[in-house]
């Protein structure tokens, strides 16, 4: 598509709450159409998101000295090391679909006919000022000292100290806002403000944010600069390990070590880079109160012929749920996780240049970062969101989408003037881990060359299945963040690695064919061989449901629809399932049972069931890969060398099922057990899963299961083999 602009936003309008707010007017530049959803009853017709026009551009300065000083038996090693980072990330961008958003909601094939109909959508979203693209620096500086001092013959002890000092990120628009969730306003009692780095960034901001309070860092004493967070100035990062020789051939190794996880700007980029940034407005054909607008004030079916295509105009700006700004809170004293690594080794010849080691190596985590939403609340089951916003009639997420919160509701909020995903980062998370390697080395000696490890992995934290964000992803319970201790996810418990390089015994001045003539020689002796191969078992899943309509009301009436059974920001609101039977029961490449999950609780006991899905409850297929590589060197006079050889990855063509953490993930379809539909019971005004007829007469959940739910059907590239047998040739000439 090519480029477009959006006039379609009304010039102002005024929100039914405690604020008003102009809309700004003017073009946005963009690329593609609107979206269109349809409540995920089918595939949205997506418009490029957050990849579209998308630049980036990352480069850093590294300037190091060390000074090395010989004192006896200590040999004294001190210097420095300082780097600038800088980066363009147009992630932001494209944040809440800046080309418009439609969405048509009902049952059955009603939001499809409706959408290929030219009816009005439901609602639709769209932002009125876009962000430029993040270009964000910071420093990181690092002093070290260490001695390895000898201190007998045989006994050698290394102790080092680091200092990091790393700065957080700065916008160098000053496109940057933070929330203070601890102020309350002493005139008015209002909780929470937001912080800027300074006037700069007020054309930007959403006026509901500036409406709801905003004060510039140097304003709000909390000792922050135009990053937002205070630097930690604490990284001294202890460092031991000696060494002992036992006997000739033998020797115990030990260590500790304190460590400091460096700087990512994807730490700030999302939280406090982007989020609070190109905030979405949402329109619908419904007034404060939940009654139908008149005709001619409803949002345009379309294709409209006042401005062409022009879906976007008409209806009226909601508040409430949808109608608020979506931010997140990074603490302003937001620490560095904390890692303690610490091993112990004993390794002895057992041959002539063949080694054997036995290894612990442990590591104790702490201060981990991961994220919870300040405006969930405890669940309950008192109903909230469930009414048109009057708080007495029921509404209908199913085919009406009018569902919003009432007056009572907003009161039970923490922040009511602010939306869900109202997230909030916190060193609040732990972890453990416990490895036992065992080592067989034989170093190149005779034409061969060989290593072969097992290694056995204990790894169990609280933290995020993510490598999406590096301040974590979201705790699944609020309220007990450290409930989800347990094994890591993609960390397999036994893995097994051994490579080599083997010269084959045939040419001149090997076992066969030392009589070889010069071309014979030069044909097919001297050829070396080189593999490597992994084997693993499998890892850990957690299963999930995906609820197609919640929001606001939701399972548990936590009025948060940023739940996410995975925590890794790829499907929300999901649930983790009750289990109800042997999940390990196998049908052909289904290595899970999907009918002994059932759905999630809808009261209360949403997190506390005791029949709640552990993380990673589910452990995934286990599997093992070889490669192998013939090469050989050709000397062309004393100058040049061509080498030629040839790859094959994958060698018996395996298929590698252990899925990676797209498809295994949040957003992947093996841990997924379906959708699910909720309605409103128009008596308790309570959650419930919606009900429809399945064609004979009889009603039966609003289920849509995930037929490819722990299903071997994809193989996946890992460990440096192939996801299929591949062969390349290759030729290197040097001279």
């Amino acid at each position: 598509m090519g480029k477009s602009r959006l006039w379609t936003f009304p010039r102002s309008a005024v929100f039914h709450g405690p604020f008003t707010h102009e809309l700004r007017y003017r073009p946005l530049k963009t690329y593609g159409h609107p979206a269109v959803n349809f409540s995920n009853r089918f595939a949205t017709f997506n418009n490029g998101g957050r990849f579209t026009d998308r630049p980036t551009d990352a480069n850093l300065i590294t300037f190091g000295n060390t000074l090395n000083w010989v004192i006896r038996k200590h040999s004294l090693k001190m210097g420095a090391d300082v780097v600038r980072n800088a980066l363009v990330d147009g992630f932001a961008l494209n944040r809440n679909n800046v080309r418009g958003l439609m969405t048509y909601t009902g049952s059955s094939t009603t939001p499809f006919a409706n959408f290929l109909l030219g009816e009005r959508p439901t609602s639709v979203g769209y932002i009125t000022v876009q962000r430029p693209p993040l270009d964000a620096y910071n420093w990181e500086q690092g002093f070290f000292f260490q001695d390895d001092w000898k201190v007998t013959p045989r006994l050698t002890v290394n102790l080092g100290l680091r200092y990091e000092l790393i700065t957080p990120f700065v916008e160098s628009r000053d496109l940057l806002a933070n929330f203070d969730p601890g102020f309350v306003d002493p005139a008015t009692g209002k909780k929470g403000r937001f912080v800027i780095p300074s006037d700069k960034t007020l054309p930007f901001l959403d006026t509901r944010m500036v409406d709801y309070g905003v004060v510039t860092a140097s304003q709000s004493g909390l000792g922050v600069g135009r990053g937002l967070i205070r630097t930690d100035k604490n990284n001294f990062a202890p460092r031991v390990g000696v060494a002992f020789r036992l006997t000739d051939k033998s020797v115990l190794r030990g260590g500790y070590g304190f460590y400091f996880p460096t700087s990512a700007a994807q730490g700030m980029r999302d939280p406090i880079g982007t989020n609070a940034f190109n905030q979405r407005l949402t329109k619908r054909n419904v007034d404060a109160n939940g009654d139908p607008l008149p005709i001619d004030q409803q949002l345009n079916p379309w294709p409209g012929f006042t401005h062409g295509f022009s879906p976007l105009t008409g209806g009226v700006v909601t508040s409430g749920f949808g109608g608020t700004p979506d931010v997140n809170a990074v603490p302003f004293g937001l620490q560095q996780p904390r890692i303690q690594q610490y091993n112990a080794t004993y390794e002895r010849e057992i041959l002539r240049d063949t080694s054997l080691r036995f290894s612990y190596l442990g590591s104790t985590l702490s201060g981990l970062i991961a994220g919870v939403d300040l405006n969930e609340i405890k669940p309950s089951d008192n109903p909230i969101g469930t009414t048109t916003g009057d708080g007495f009639t029921a509404c209908d997420p199913v085919d009406a989408g009018d569902c919003a919160f009432s007056q009572a509701d907003f009161a039970l909020l923490p922040f009511p003037d602010l939306g869900d995903f109202l997230l909030s980062y916190g060193n609040f998370g732990h972890g453990r881990s416990n490895a036992f390697q065992t080592q067989l080395e034989h170093r190149y000696s005779h034409g061969l060359m060989l290593s072969l490890s097992y290694t056995y992995l204990d790894q169990k934290s609280t933290g995020l299945d993510t490598g999406n964000s590096s301040l974590g992803g979201i705790a699944y319970n609020a309220f007990q963040p450290n409930h989800d201790y347990g094994q890591e996810a993609f960390v397999p418990k036994n893995r097994f690695v051994a490579y080599g390089v083997y010269d084959l015994p045939v040419g001149r001045g090997r076992q066969f064919g030392s009589s070889f003539s010069r071309w014979t020689d030069a044909l097919l002796g001297g050829w070396q061989t080189s593999f490597n191969l992994f084997a693993k078992t499998g890892t850990g899943f957690t299963p999930f449901w995906l609820c197609d309509n919640c929001g606001p009301g939701l399972p548990g009436n936590v009025a948060a629809t940023s739940l996410d059974a995975y925590g890794d920001f790829n499907s929300e609101p999901s649930y983790r399932p009750l289990v109800v039977g042997n999940f390990n029961h196998r049908n052909g490449n289904q290595i899970w049972d999907p009918n002994a999950f059932a759905l999630p609780s809808f009261g209360a006991d949403i997190f506390d069931n005791p029949k709640i899905a552990k993380r990673n409850l589910l452990i995934g297929p286990g599997t093992w890969g070889v490669n192998l590589g013939v090469h050989k060197d050709f000397h062309f006079g004393e100058r040049v060398t061509a080498t030629f050889g040839a790859d094959i990855d994958n060698l018996f063509n395996h298929p590698l099922f252990s899925p990676n953490s797209d498809y295994g993930g949040g957003g992947g379809p093996f841990a997924f057990l379906g959708d699910f539909n909720i309605n409103v019971d128009p008596g308790t005004l309570k959650p419930v899963i919606n009900m429809v007829d399945d064609g004979s007469g009889n009603m039966v959940p609003d289920i849509t299961p995930n037929d490819d739910f722990g299903r071997k059907l994809q193989t996946f590239s890992q460990e440096g083999v192939d996801s299929r047998r591949t062969i390349r040739l290759r030729l290197r000439i040097t001279f």
